[in-house]
């Protein structure tokens, strides 16, 4: 054989591989020695435009089969089935959705493996389709996207293309530019007092989550003694429910009798009958029954009240920082009258800090003939922390309430100014006006931060230089 014959067979052999090479580029993998087994798995789809028959059908984007056949079902569905590698496993929850190589690229169908969980798909078995974007929606929605930015230019162009629109933009920038400059200066301004306030938040904050556990527990046990006590009464309130609705009862009775005794006797004769138709027991009897009359009406007056009554509860702790105490309250309140501006308020008080008490000691030392040798005079301060009681009366003149009676055991008096709607109400309480030397005076303010949760701060025995201090709590009221 001649060496130009040689080279043209190794050229022929060598285009032919490179052809084989070309035309199997995405399946290089089964091109040399022998192809693995397959499976086949059927996918329905509305549209699969630009797909074809041995098309590829890529896993993660790794070639795992080819598109075998395409069908048209009686539906108008196209039936497509897939020769997959058997090494590739699909679950029954797979997807298989068309797609391209780039903008313009071949078609493809991109697989979806499953959840790990479930069934592997069989031979011959059936997978769902996956939502596909073609090319034309994907032209279709950029037209309309560039049609709204048009429109948008358009308005831009008319509302500030002209003159006067020209006029406005330079007004609104010269206003956000005074705006910016009037909160710069309001902002260094106040750079002390937001830098103050700032740090009082943090105190506040730390303190309350010092105290917050304490005064959970103090809620705890008071709300506990509360159901007790309420429970303890439920039997006696609907006894005396039922006692009074007895008694209505056999008043309406008595009514009634009375009522057929005179009917009987006016149509009768003989002495009783003369003796009820004179003057003078018609008057008795007249008399009587409006007496009977008057209680009907006492008793109806009595239970319209009781429907405007108003109950309510109230759960309040407050921290003295000086002691490191709390003192504690439990409120009862029952509002009388169509606005319940008149009230009976009973508190059950658990002092921990309790009222001071200075005592004196005096000391003498004697030498062995019994003469005073040496006085000495010790001042000793302790404080009565034991549970008191207030029960007072008040009444309601606008935005004043006026209380007065027992206060914390002892005879007082205070007064409330009510504000922001009722939310936030200051407070002035004096009692113990017989102490020696200055009577027990407390200011405190109390806000409601929710419809049954409030916030309270203020100072107690402010005339006592000795025993002054400041307090902050909160608590929970019921209606």
């Amino acid at each position: 054989m001649s060496t130009e014959l040689k080279v043209g067979a190794v050229v022929l052999v060598a285009v032919v591989v490179g052809a084989v090479f070309i035309l199997r580029m995405d399946d290089t993998a089964n091109l040399f020695g022998a192809s693995t087994g397959v499976y086949r798995v059927q996918v329905r789809f509305d549209s699969i435009a630009g797909l074809g028959i041995d098309a590829p059908v890529r896993l993660a984007g790794v070639l795992v089969g080819r598109v075998e056949a395409i069908a048209l079902t009686e539906n108008g569905r196209a039936l497509v089935t897939l020769r997959i590698d058997d090494e590739v496993m699909l679950r029954e929850d797979a997807r298989a959705s068309v797609a391209s190589l780039g903008l313009l690229g071949e078609k493809y169908l991109e697989l979806t493996a499953g959840s790990p969980g479930a069934p592997v798909v069989a031979d011959g078995g059936e997978i769902l389709p996956g939502a596909a974007v073609s090319v034309d929606q994907m032209v279709a929605v950029m037209n309309q996207i560039a049609a709204d930015a048009a429109d948008i230019s358009n308005s831009f162009s008319n509302v500030f293309g002209s003159e006067a629109g020209e006029t406005r933009m330079a007004a609104i920038l010269d206003n956000m530019e005074q705006l910016t400059a009037d909160l710069g200066a309001i902002a260094r301004s106040n750079r002390d007092n937001i830098a103050a306030t700032t740090t009082n938040v943090e105190e506040l904050t730390a303190s309350l989550a010092e105290t917050l556990p304490l005064l959970i527990d103090e809620y705890r046990n008071l709300a506990r003694e509360a159901n007790e006590l309420v429970s303890g009464n439920e039997d006696r309130l609907a006894g005396t429910i039922d006692e009074v609705r007895e008694v209505v009862a056999t008043v309406g009775r008595s009514a009634d009798q009375l009522e057929q005794i005179m009917e009987k006797i006016n149509s009768g004769d003989g002495t009783a009958a003369q003796l009820i138709n004179t003057s003078d027991t018609i008057d008795k009897l007249n008399s009587s029954l409006d007496t009977v009359d008057d209680s009907l009406a006492a008793f109806d007056s009595f239970f319209n009240r009781a429907g405007q009554t108003q109950f309510s509860f109230a759960l309040r702790s407050e921290w003295y920082g000086d002691d490191e105490a709390t003192k504690n309250y439990f409120g009862f309140r029952i509002g009388l009258g169509a606005n319940n501006d008149r009230a009976f308020i009973l508190e059950l008080v658990n002092d921990n800090i309790g009222l001071p008490i200075v005592s004196t000691l005096v000391t003498e030392t004697l030498d062995p003939s019994g003469v005073v040798t040496a006085v000495d005079i010790e001042r000793i301060t302790t404080r009565d922390d034991a549970f008191k009681f207030s029960a007072l009366l008040a009444a309601r003149l606008n935005d004043l309430q006026f209380r007065g009676g027992l206060m914390e055991s002892e005879a007082g008096v205070g007064i409330d100014l009510f504000t922001f709607s009722d939310r936030l109400r200051f407070s002035l309480d004096g009692w113990d006006f017989g102490r020696n030397p200055d009577p027990h005076i407390k200011l405190f303010a109390q806000f409601d931060v929710w419809d049954r949760v409030f916030i309270t701060a203020g100072g107690d025995d402010l005339l006592s230089s000795d025993f002054r201090q400041f307090f902050v709590g909160g608590g929970f009221k019921f209606r």
